[in-house]
């Protein structure tokens, strides 16, 4: 039997604080893109094989010795880009886990693997887009009970993420991020009024299919989330990127940073989306900046598994 999974990759979107009188640090929001994606081909085998993963082997090989997976050959035939912002990490070993696991008759379900695997230590949104796809907030973490989705909506179907990675320093690696993340802080209520209400602008806005006030939920979001965070990441946005943000800003376009960057998107009309390429494209030629801008479709799915 050969199986194959495909995933999408999760463009965060920031936090809302929960408070930590409530058992919860603070819940976490974001969309399921379609590209760049994991593919990952798995079969049955002798042993434990494993090909095209270069240098996160040993995460693979890690992950799946704590499900005592063996006997399985994995191909991955596409990766995400590693630390730039776009939850390759969880996206990559539910994909393997997934794969591996159906290789090997046992059918876990996705949010069961995420917890073996130790995923949500920060924000379980990559592992419910993983399984829902779509838009989610999460519902707090840590969590005694796994991963919970306080919402799941369906992203409007003539939508699209107009992303750019500019070619600076890359984000923070998950262990970089939890020794960060570790103690939490209480926020100011300048930066927990932002994050609250923009979570809450923004969902509305996708259920109504609200564009622009989509837009405007996302930009409050992330003023309330990168003041949270200014003093770790060196501004609202982490380094480089405030000026990217700004320069976009000042020619109309409202940009977003997933996680700790250096992934910026936006969300756009499917019509407008060339122009908004062509406005960012020009955004990083100002600034002297390499990088690349890409437009990818909404993923209103999880990750698939094709037997």
């Amino acid at each position: 039997m050969r199986v194959t999974v495909r995933t999408g990759c999760r463009l965060h979107a920031g936090f809302y604080y929960a408070g930590l009188d409530w058992g919860v640090r603070w819940g976490g929001l974001g969309f399921y893109a379609d590209r760049p994606r994991v593919v990952i081909e798995a079969s049955k085998c002798d042993g434990l094989r494993l090909s095209g993963f270069g240098a996160r082997e040993p995460l693979v090989r890690r992950a799946l010795g704590v499900l005592g997976v063996n006997g399985v050959c994995l191909e991955a035939k596409e990766l995400i880009p590693a630390h730039v912002g776009l939850g390759s990490t969880t996206q990559l070993l539910l994909a393997a886990a997934f794969a591996a696991s159906y290789v090997e008759g046992l059918k876990i379900d996705p949010l069961d693997l995420a917890v073996r695997l130790g995923r949500g230590r920060v924000s379980w949104v990559g592992s419910l887009l993983f399984k829902f796809g779509g838009f989610v907030m999460d519902a707090g973490s840590p969590s005694l009970r796994g991963p919970r989705a306080l919402t799941r909506l369906e992203v409007p179907e003539d939508w699209v993420f107009v992303i750019v990675t500019p070619h600076v320093e890359r984000g923070f690696s998950e262990v970089e991020e939890s020794s960060i993340l570790t103690e939490p802080w209480e926020p100011s209520l300048e930066a927990s009024y932002h994050m609250s209400r923009g979570a809450l602008r923004l969902a509305s806005a996708i259920a109504r299919g609200d564009l622009r006030e989509a837009l405007e939920g996302l930009r409050e979001v992330q003023l309330g989330t990168g003041l949270y965070f200014s003093s770790i990441q060196g501004g609202v946005y982490r380094g480089s990127l405030n000026m990217v943000v700004e320069e976009a800003r000042s020619r109309g376009v409202i940009l977003a940073q997933s996680s700790w960057g250096p992934t910026l998107y936006t969300i756009a009309d499917y019509r407008d989306a060339d122009s908004i390429v062509d406005t960012l494209e020009g955004v990083l030629r100002t600034l002297n900046l390499g990088g690349f801008v890409a437009v990818s479709k909404p993923r209103n799915e999880g990750a698939s598994l094709q037997v």
